[in-house]
């Protein structure tokens, strides 16, 4: 007799997705990996988190601290966006080709002028993603066996 345990495998899976405009014109592209990485889902427990950990002393918010939304939207830039291509930032009147970094897609989703936007889009691929993934690992492994209640049976 032997126990047969199945080691998780890794669930970093990223795949580039188009952003088109209304007429299917694709203005860019993006890198996006499944909403279950690990430190996405480590970010967005520390925003959850920035409450308790800050206190309900709203007479001590300083100009530091981030709103809750900007915490769910750099979460997203750092760790669902894992690279782009065709994206243009436009400061000061100068168009500017930017690639891919944290940095880059935090400015992108908290001061672009449609980031929420892109943020949803990014947020909805991520999921449909990993539920993809999870979907093709499920087919692949087929049913577990069934379970057993975990107790050890003792001979009298």
């Amino acid at each position: 007799m032997a126990l047969k345990v199945a080691i998780q495998q890794s669930k970093d899976i990223a795949v580039w997705k188009e952003y088109k405009d209304a007429d299917g014109n694709v203005l860019a592209e993006f890198k996006i990996r499944g909403d279950e990485y690990k430190p996405y889902r480590v970010a967005l427990e520390r925003a959850q988190n920035q409450v308790a950990s800050k206190g309900y002393n709203v007479a001590l918010a300083g100009g530091e601290d981030k709103l809750y939304h900007e915490l769910l939207l750099e979460a997203a830039a750092c760790h669902l966006i894992a690279d782009w291509k065709g994206i243009t930032f436009v400061e000061d009147g100068k168009e500017v080709e930017v690639g891919y970094s944290p940095e880059n897609a935090t400015k992108l989703l908290n001061m672009g002028d449609i980031g929420p936007i892109i943020w949803m889009f990014v947020k909805d691929h991520a999921n449909k993603i990993q539920m993809d993934a999870n979907k093709e690992l499920a087919d692949t492994l087929g049913k577990s066996s069934a379970s057993t209640t975990g107790t050890q049976e003792t001979e009298a």
